[in-house]
């Protein structure tokens, strides 16, 4: 296996968030995601232009405990205080959660006093793996790490039912 450094600038175009406030909003039904890490940055739920929306993307805090960040399968708007990382070339929903997984690794190097802005997030430097001796992205490992984890997870939550089972009783509640 083959390691790569790339720099997110080269990887993402890092987009701003739209809102500042969320009392700038209408209730309704699109997530509006902020710096937090809670719930994946989600705050509520919004009336949310389309063209201020984005789906499988990344958001990363600037605020808050900077570089923090989340992974959204779905269609969501962002607060200012985050950049939305898209991708520049289309990259797997397992790449995406790998690099997030990444960028989480390095949170410890920022601080509310030592913020991650866009510039410096652009240069934020990514190691990750290739195919053979070409410079793309291999969407493989990820895949076969996040199988990998979903099946200890999947044994661990497994072998703890199966305890708690054996502790009462297996045969369940007498009628």
């Amino acid at each position: 296996m083959r390691y790569k450094e790339f720099l997110v600038g080269q990887l993402f175009r890092l987009a701003p968030g739209h809102f500042h406030a969320k009392s700038e909003l209408d209730p309704g039904k699109v997530p509006l995601i902020s710096c937090g890490w809670e719930n994946n940055g989600l705050i509520g739920y919004y009336d949310i232009p389309d063209e201020n929306t984005h789906s499988h993307a990344l958001t990363v805090a600037f605020n808050g405990a900077p570089l923090t960040t989340h992974f959204h399968p779905y269609k969501f708007g962002a607060k200012d205080d985050v950049a939305v990382l898209l991708p520049v070339n289309p990259m797997r929903e397992s790449v995406l959660i790998y690099v997030a997984a990444l960028l989480n690794a390095k949170t410890w190097r920022y601080s509310y006093g030592r913020k991650c802005y866009r510039e410096k997030l652009k240069n934020v430097t990514l190691t990750l793996p290739v195919e053979g001796r070409g410079h793309a992205i291999d969407p493989e490992l990820p895949d076969a790490l996040l199988k990998e984890a979903h099946g200890r997870v999947k044994s661990a939550a497994t072998e703890s039912v199966e305890a708690l089972l054996s502790r009462s009783g297996s045969s369940g509640p007498n009628p």
